[in-house]
């Protein structure tokens, strides 16, 4: 905050952003995160390494939150490299981690849990009043786009994703910038109902449910399909979402912002994970991960915390009538982008 500002106010119903130290440290740490590459990195022309995870995509909650910081080395001709060489390349930035980490950052803690994820370097930041804390992941990555931010990707582009052999989201790492405009070019108000639903989400206790990016994609797909407006209820639109949540049985979703049917590569392939058990969401980036995953995750549990959810007294009108869903979510279906 500067200084002579008044402090706002706190809006009701919408959980806090992340705490404000963690929000500069991305670019704080970037000259040391290029200089690991010895040269022969190259980096989109960001402010730093392309940043993903909700603290990329502007939806990170306080208390905690996770960044990922995706770094393209040119080194990286192909998938193949990315998955050859990428050891060696997480053991040297481990190195330069560990020596950037002699300068103690005021006010936080440096952890380091067990590096069980591939292809991942994984390090948490902690509040030294331990009330907020982030989850940081570097990860090495082929520059699979080349084109830069901004641009729909060649059909060819998905189709050497699928020609690689690679397992569903191995790459989702190389898509990290459409994934991240994906969510940041949406109106603050629909990013406003997404961190109510993560909020809601946080507080569901049963466990292994959904990844918190599948309700982000849920949120989305719910405000397009069924509002499309910069201002709507939010209590209509949480709503909304926890009524989609209940109906996971029937839910197909993918949008055609990135990759579409047309090409016939990519055409079949889509065709092939629609046919998954429900629910389907695909990354609007990466064709090949099914984040809704229908048989890996407990969306029964899910769908009836949303079902109790929905009889909180927060969905009631002033009048005593509940609060409705937006119309046209009534039947799932296949979400397409226009």
């Amino acid at each position: 905050m500067v200084r002579g500002q008044k402090r706002r106010k706190k809006r009701p119903g919408v959980p806090v952003l992340p705490w404000r130290l963690f929000k500069n440290l991305p670019s704080a740490s970037n000259p040391q995160l290029v200089d690991v590459s010895g040269g022969e990195s190259r980096i989109l022309p960001l402010p730093f390494p392309s940043q993903e995870g909700s603290f990329g995509r502007g939806t990170a909650l306080r208390g905690g939150c996770d960044s990922e910081l995706v770094i393209f080395f040119g080194c990286f001709e192909s998938y193949e490299d990315q998955r050859g060489r990428r050891a060696e390349i997480l053991q040297e930035m481990q190195g330069l981690l560990d020596a950037w980490c002699q300068d103690r950052i005021p006010g936080l803690r440096l952890q380091f849990p067990e590096q069980n994820m591939p292809g991942v370097l994984w390090f948490q930041l902690v509040s030294e009043d331990l009330e907020n804390w982030m989850d940081v992941k570097l990860v090495p990555a082929f520059d699979a786009l080349g084109e830069g931010p901004g641009i729909k990707p060649k059909p060819e582009v998905y189709a050497t994703l699928l020609n690689s052999g690679c397992q569903g989201g191995e790459h989702a790492a190389c898509f990290a910038e459409l994934r991240r405009n994906f969510v940041n070019t949406r109106p603050v108000k629909l990013k406003n109902l997404i961190l109510l639903v993560k909020h809601w989400f946080r507080q569901v206790k049963s466990r292994p449910l959904p990844p918190v990016y599948a309700l982000e994609l849920l949120t989305i797909f719910a405000w397009e399909r069924g509002c499309g407006k910069d201002a709507f209820s939010l209590a209509q639109g949480f709503r909304s979402v926890l009524g989609l949540i209940q109906q996971y049985q029937g839910l197909r979703v993918f949008w055609t912002v990135n990759y579409s049917l047309e090409d016939p590569t990519v055409g079949d392939f889509l065709r092939r994970q629609l046919e998954r058990p429900r629910p389907v969401i695909l990354d609007p980036a990466d064709p090949t991960w099914d984040v809704g995953s229908g048989t890996a995750w407990h969306w029964d549990v899910l769908a009836q915390e949303a079902r109790t959810c929905c009889h909180h007294p927060c969905f009631l009108e002033a009048a005593g009538s509940p609060v409705q869903p937006w119309e046209g979510l009534s039947s799932a279906g296949i979400c397409f982008e226009y």
